[in-house]
């Protein structure tokens, strides 16, 4: 099943690899989360990641941003042309993608193209990225990214999509040991972080 990108979208891709993107949001009020599912929309195809770094960059190479000792409403109010040279970016680990034929949970044949649009994921496409877990394989072999972390949040956004089913908790914390039952310390630590929410 291909999903049509009816959520309103949250960045424009600006930079692409094999294993993650980098997005620019809309605008200063579109953060992602850290751990939020994302859909970027590439041709036929959708290409599913997951938020592991937001950042607030200045695009003016000419000006430094430097402490002015105002709450940010009033910077913004004092300064309304800030918003033209501050802009959000995300980046977002590829976890999997679909082409018609259901999602996948390993990386595309190709990743998604510049400028492409990226949308937060649907209750649907979480629910369907996360019945096997299986992209915590990818992640974990994907050097730079805070493993634990973000394998936690993403697995407490997935139960809370699933309205807390305390079933599902237990089944991920059986699936991360599986899958790491090399790192133990690593699934520790990730089952520690998850076990708190049910």
């Amino acid at each position: 099943m291909t999903y049509s990108g009816t959520t309103d979208r949250i960045g424009e891709i600006i930079e692409v690899y094999t294993t993650r993107f980098l997005a620019q949001s809309s605008g200063l009020e579109d953060l992602p989360h850290f751990g939020s599912f994302v859909r970027a929309d590439s041709q036929d195809t959708n290409i599913y990641g997951l938020v592991y770094n937001v950042h607030e960059v200045n695009t003016d190479p000419n000006r430094r941003p430097m402490a002015l000792g105002l709450e940010r409403e009033e910077l913004l109010r004092q300064h309304p042309y800030l918003p033209e040279f501050l802009k959000i970016e995300f980046d977002a680990a590829v976890i999997g993608f679909s082409d018609g034929a259901g999602i996948r949970a390993y990386l595309p044949p190709f990743p998604p193209r510049i400028h492409s649009f990226v949308y937060p994921c649907e209750s649907q496409e979480i629910l369907d990225l996360t019945e096997d877990l299986d992209f915590i394989r990818s992640i974990n072999a994907l050097p730079g990214l805070p493993v634990e972390e973000l394998v936690a949040a993403s697995i407490r956004l997935a139960y809370a999509e699933r309205g807390g089913d305390r079933a599902f908790l237990v089944r991920a914390g059986q699936t991360i040991a599986q899958l790491l039952k090399d790192e133990y310390e690593k699934a520790r630590s990730i089952i520690r972080r998850i076990s708190d929410v049910g």
